[in-house]
């Protein structure tokens, strides 16, 4: 079993360690947060240090990898926290066993997908891209680096989803959609055309209305 390092310790953090585990793969030792204080116990594990210590303490054998354990609110910090350690200490892919993945998909590192989740042929799923459960990828997809995917998510075939992108719970996009890096789709979108400039998007549809 893995030692695994989370980055963050906050309730995200804990829903990541709870799927991590459940894996078999993987044992969570601890946490690195510049907001806590080395030694502090979150959920009875320590922390071992800031960010700026993570390099040192793999090197001392203190885990065996890291996962980002950020949330989706800043996607900047998420993906130059990526890069600052990536190649220097091994990310975690960290994957549900009731994932279905087809034939001929690539998953990159840092990678999480939960619960119940389909990848379908031929798809690439970029590096540090946090896919929640109930979700299905079709085939031909292509998802960006330092993606957020909330949960049941539906996309057809040939989809592309770019860089630093958030998708709300139960979007579906239809076939050949192509989204530029930098968007924020709300919950409940049907996506019928490409996304051609960075910004957030919100359906009509999801505006709550008084019937009675």
């Amino acid at each position: 079993m893995k030692r695994l390092a989370l980055i963050g310790s906050k309730d995200f953090a804990e829903q990541i360690q709870i799927l991590a585990e459940e894996t078999g793969e993987y044992k969570v030792v601890g946490y690195f947060d510049d907001f806590e204080k080395k030694g502090t116990l979150i959920r009875s594990l320590p922390i071992l240090g800031k960010i700026e210590d993570i390099e040192t303490e793999y090197r001392r054998g203190k885990f065996d990898s890291v996962f980002l354990a950020a949330g989706y609110k800043n996607f900047a910090f998420r993906e130059f926290v990526f890069k600052t350690i990536y190649g220097k200490v091994p990310f975690a892919t960290i994957i549900s066993s009731s994932v279905k993945v087809g034939i001929n998909v690539k998953i990159g590192d840092g990678v999480y997908i939960g619960n119940n989740t389909v990848i379908g042929d031929r798809t690439v799923v970029g590096n540090n891209v946090f896919m929640h459960g109930d979700t299905t990828i079709a085939h031909d997809n292509e998802i960006g680096d330092h993606t957020y995917l909330s949960g049941r998510i539906n996309t057809a075939g040939f989809c592309k989803i770019g860089k630093r992108c958030f998708v709300g719970i139960c979007v579906i996009f239809s076939e050949h959609i192509f989204i530029v890096d930098d968007v924020w789709i709300g919950l409940g979108c049907v996506v019928a055309k490409s996304i051609k400039e960075p910004g957030k998007y919100m359906s009509p549809s999801a505006k709550l209305y008084k019937i009675e």
